[in-house]
This record gives C-alpha cells, sequence and structure tokens, in this order.
C-alpha cells in the first residue's frame, strides 16, 4: 500500500465544550438545575481530567479516482463501501483521513474509578475524554481548512467515521493502516476496535467553495 504524506500533531491544544460534556452526562440546559457547588465540583474535575489528556492527531490527503452510489475508491486503491459515504463525497475529488486519541493515562484512570467503585466520576471522565477527541478532530479541521481557503477550498460540513451508518466499522483496519496510527500509540483489536477506547478516526471530503 503507497506510503501518504502524514501530518502529525504531537500535541493537539483541544478545548471540548463543556455544555456538550453535560450533554453527555444526560444535563438538559433547559431543564436540569445544578447547584454552584456541583457545578464547582464538575468543573474541577473536568480540569483536572483535562491534565490527564495527551490529545495527538493525524491526517493524510488523498484522492478520489473511482465512485459510484455504492464505493469510493481512494488513490493508494483503497475501497470504502458505503452509500452513505459515497455521497458525502459527491462534490468532492479529494478526501481527508484524520484521527485523534487522548492517549492511555485518562483511559487507565476512567477505568480505575469504576473498578473502586466510584462510577460517577469514571461516567464524568469518560464523557470529558470523549468530547476531547471529538474535539481534538475540530482543532485538525480548523487548521485544514485555513490552508484549503488559500485554494477556495473547504472540508464537508459533515465528516463520517466506521461504524456509522453503512460504513461497517472494518474500514477502521484500512484507515488505521494509512494512517499509521500505531506512531500515535494506538492498536486495533481483532474486531476491529481502536484502543486507547477514546480514539476517533474520521473521513471529511475536500470540496470547493461555491460564491455566489
Amino acid at each position: 500500500m503507497e506510503k501518504l504524506n502524514l501530518k502529525t500533531f504531537e500535541y493537539i491544544p483541544a478545548e471540548p465544550d463543556k455544555n456538550m460534556i453535560l450533554t453527555r452526562l444526560g444535563y438538559r440546559k433547559t431543564s436540569t438545575l445544578i447547584s454552584p457547588d456541583y457545578q464547582k465540583k464538575l468543573e474541577d474535575i473536568i480540569n483536572r481530567g483535562l491534565l490527564l489528556c495527551n490529545t495527538r492527531g493525524v491526517y493524510a490527503r488523498l484522492e478520489i479516482t473511482d465512485r459510484s452510489t455504492e464505493h469510493v475508491v481512494l488513490n493508494n486503491d483503497a475501497q470504502l463501501q458505503s452509500a452513505s459515504l459515497s455521497k458525502l463525497l459527491s462534490k468532492s475529488r479529494e478526501v481527508v483521513l484524520m484521527a485523534s486519541t487522548v492517549g492511555s493515562e485518562i483511559t487507565d484512570k476512567i477505568q480505575k474509578e469504576v473498578e473502586s467503585g466510584d462510577a460517577s466520576l469514571g461516567v464524568i471522565l469518560d464523557s470529558l475524554a470523549s468530547e476531547a477527541a471529538d474535539s481534538a478532530l475540530d482543532w485538525m479541521v480548523d487548521f485544514i481548512n485555513k490552508f484549503l481557503r488559500k485554494d477556495a477550498l473547504r472540508l464537508t460540513k459533515n465528516r463520517y467515521s466506521p461504524g456509522y451508518g453503512d460504513l461497517l466499522l472494518e474500514n477502521q483496519k484500512i484507515i488505521y493502516d494509512l494512517l499509521e496510527l500505531q506512531q500515535l500509540g494506538i492498536e486495533l483489536t481483532k474486531s476491529f476496535m481502536l484502543v486507547p477506547e477514546k480514539s476517533v478516526i474520521a473521513i471529511a471530503g475536500i470540496e470547493e467553495i461555491i460564491k455566489l
């Protein structure tokens, strides 16, 4: 398989949205009341949890060489079977494959807290770690778009991940190999799950900015 020109970030200043963390925890902005004391406790946990996140990422840019309504083929003959992904990339000639991880320190902490009986703390840290990994992808999208705009290009508003819709989870193997995710300390299980758990793979198209 052709070796790609990878752009790796050894540190990503991810800033997860605290409101999104609360949403993951089941709080509703319009109906859930949080006392000032609990709000402060929650913020302390989030701030301490962020110190455990070693947020890193990588991305690569590939051409689309063939497509149908059911699949997309990239310039290294990697084929992704998904009608939904093909539709997302219908206006794209290229794609960006990207991945982020928060590392194993916080996931080890989550497991430790759950096993020791403090499940509530573990749940909060779990929500934080998930949001931090997504926030790292958002940061990379913004970074990439700054360069694409010079050529009147941009990433698609939405991005797609293996395991979502009709893009089967087994496609993680293809992208894992292309992005050499072992370099970020990420492993792939036989069932195509990423380890550490709070690691995310995503695909976005590159499309022209249409000026009205």
